[in-house]
């Protein structure tokens, strides 16, 4: 018995739901301990139906447009009409709006009712916005027909009054194209995609001796690597001249894909090419800037005489440096927390936009205190490519250290302390040489190197 009743209070909910969908209220929806009271009611879609048949547009609307959002939603203005005698008359209204197919009759079953913020004129001229949630999706672009009420209270005009005691006093009619969903979010996702690969593509043919040596190395380890498998690597796209994956350029490459995924999302979900807000040109000039400053402060990590002689004694291997991902926030052998503040940031902000920035492009924002930050960040990262760094500083003092050694032991291959001095310095190189260069360093050829003795370095497996 229980579950009878159950069912039957959910039969009755979802029918009482049913029945709301298939009226129009026209007006503040009456709770369960309010007392009717004159202009309360509703509109059945019949009623609406031969109300548009019989009536003329009377209201007039401007500026309307399709918005963003996933869920279809028009703004548009009102203006009011001269059917309304006075100000406080036209503050009354109560505004409703429908959808039905263009060209096609109209018929009570196919209009889809929305939901009108806010439902009530305000002054002269009154901006909404219409939601209609339960508009059938496709692939496709749909013509629809918007239809916008303006209701007032019988005791206005009982004379105009019809259905429950609702009185349309004017209604506007829109044509309108209503975009896909699904194809706003694939052309967006497409045009990404399309610049991201164009980029891939730009990188294979400029690092074709890289890939090689990638090759080479995968196959000593027993594995093979696809050419389009390593130019899709974001960071082989990232990388600088050096082969170090480069945040400033990370940065770059994030929200150049971002604005064009959203930019090119919102252009076909509105049928026109959006603005974009302060906000995103901020983002973007934030970035550039801190990239290009970032080229114009950042030096060689070891100086040109320095890099030669490792380069000449076989310690450095010639063969091309693979970026990795941990390059984004490391530096000369260390955690550049600098860059991993940058990096956060950066993440978070491209988040929000692809987030908010499809539902409105042209007002998205972000905190203040993020685009201080995001400044903050890019500047302290500028300013320490432009300061020299201690294990550069330590790496190039010891480095003319120990070719200071070797020279002095050339000078007298008999003097026991000169190549001891030697042996000492060039032990001790070791350690920074591992820090700064990784992989690229060969601790062997740094064991074997002895004054004037000048190893071929291993030829690269191309």
């Amino acid at each position: 018995m229980r579950r009878v009743v159950l069912f039957l209070f959910a039969l009755l909910i979802t029918t009482g739901a049913a029945a709301q969908e298939s009226v129009i209220q026209c007006g503040p929806a009456i709770g369960p301990t309010e007392e009717v009271r004159p202009g309360q009611g509703f509109m059945t879609l019949s009623d609406i139906v031969g109300h548009l048949s019989a009536a003329a547009p009377g209201l007039k609307i401007e500026r309307v447009r399709q918005t963003a959002l996933a869920v279809p939603t028009v703004e548009l203005a009102v203006l009011r009409p001269d059917t309304f005698r006075s100000p406080a008359e036209w503050r009354a209204a109560w505004f409703e709006a429908v959808v039905h197919p263009s060209g096609a009759r109209l018929d009570a079953n196919r209009l889809i009712r929305g939901r009108v913020h806010p439902p009530v004129a305000e002054d002269q001229l009154t901006p909404l916005v219409a939601e209609f949630p339960s508009l059938p999706g496709g692939w496709w672009p749909s013509r629809w027909d918007v239809y916008v009420f303006a209701c007032i209270d019988p005791g206005y005009d009982p004379a105009v009054s019809i259905g429950n005691g609702r009185a349309v006093r004017a209604f506007a009619r829109q044509p309108m194209y209503v975009s896909s969903l699904n194809l706003s979010a694939a052309v967006g996702l497409g045009c990404a995609l399309a610049l991201y690969l164009g980029l891939a593509v730009a990188a294979a043919q400029t690092q074709s001796r890289q890939y090689a040596f990638a090759r080479a190395s995968a196959a000593r380890e027993g594995r093979g690597i696809s050419r389009l498998a390593f130019f899709l690597q974001p960071p082989v796209i990232m990388q600088d001249a050096f082969g170090h994956c480069s945040l400033a350029r990370f940065q770059v490459l994030l929200f150049t894909l971002v604005i064009t995924g959203v930019y090119a999302y919102v252009m076909v979900r509105t049928g026109s090419l959006p603005n974009l807000s302060p906000t995103v040109l901020g983002l973007l000039g934030i970035t550039l800037a801190g990239s290009a400053l970032a080229r114009v402060a950042e030096g060689p990590v070891v100086d040109t005489p320095n890099r030669l002689w490792l380069l000449g004694t076989g310690v450095l291997d010639p063969s091309p440096r693979l970026p990795r991902w941990h390059d984004l926030i490391t530096g000369e052998g260390e955690i550049d927390v600098t860059r991993v503040q940058a990096l956060a940031f950066s993440i978070f902000a491209a988040a929000a936009l692809v987030v908010n920035g499809t539902g409105d492009l042209e007002r998205f924002e972000i905190p203040d205190q993020i685009n201080y930050l995001m400044g903050i960040s890019q500047a302290v990262y500028v300013a320490g490519k432009a300061l020299p760094r201690d294990a550069a500083k330590r790496l190039n003092e010891e480095i003319r250290a120990l070719r200071e050694a070797e020279r002095a032991a050339l000078a007298d291959p008999g003097d026991a302390a000169a190549l001891k001095a030697f042996e000492t310095a060039r032990n001790g190189v070791g350690s920074v040489l591992f820090d700064v260069f990784g992989e690229r360093f060969d601790d062997s050829a740094l064991r074997r190197l002895t004054p004037g003795r000048r190893e071929p370095p291993p030829q690269p497996e191309l």
